[in-house]
């Protein structure tokens, strides 16, 4: 009879042990789910912030060359204005005088 008690008093110590380590485990297990979820989230925040600042330079490029596109037509076309002033503005003042004048 002791011995069927001491077994039974070992089996239950073996099981509390098999049980108290699966708890350990899945305590484990927990923190290093924990610790991948963060990982991955970080890794995917230090991604999003590289492709932001790819794109922000990609979008900087695209508006810099637009920019000087435009500057350079500005350019043009002041030239442009200025060359036909400098040709026409003795006639065009002559041409206002004469139909103020009326003559």
């Amino acid at each position: 009879m002791e011995d069927m008690i001491s077994k039974i008093v070992d089996m239950d110590k073996k099981a509390r042990d098999i049980t108290a380590e699966a708890q350990k485990s899945k305590i484990d297990y927990e923190h290093q789910i924990i610790q991948t979820k963060e990982k991955i989230k970080n890794d995917y925040l230090e991604r999003a912030v590289e492709r932001v600042k790819i794109n922000q330079q990609t979008a900087q490029k695209k508006a810099d060359e637009a920019l000087k596109v435009i500057q350079s037509k500005n350019a043009a076309i002041i030239d442009n204005l200025e060359k036909t002033y400098s040709e026409k503005s003795d006639s065009w003042v002559d041409e206002i005088v004469s139909r103020v004048v009326g003559e």
